[in-house]
């Protein structure tokens, strides 16, 4: 399986940081799923859950907004709040 490097990122510092096989979230028009080797990406992203892929499980995180930029197998999320769950 194809992994690559994810960051989340809130106004109170950096809340993950490491490998994923994907990340799949609220876009503003709508849900998508970045994976291994995506196309250079930079999206708003609306109030709902984050779904983080890790090896060892899958993690949720509720978000009220933010922005994603993907750029050379590297995604950087930016949260206005973020809560896990």
């Amino acid at each position: 399986m194809s992994t690559f490097q994810a960051q989340i990122l809130t106004p109170n510092g950096s809340l993950f940081e490491g490998e994923v096989s994907g990340v799949q979230m609220p876009g503003a028009m709508g849900s998508f799923e970045v994976k291994a080797n995506h196309a250079p990406i930079v999206s708003a992203l609306e109030e709902g859950t984050v779904l983080v892929r890790k090896a060892d499980g899958d993690v949720n995180y509720n978000i009220s907004g933010g922005f994603v930029e993907v750029a050379k197998n590297k995604l950087t999320l930016l949260a206005e709040s973020i809560v896990e769950g």
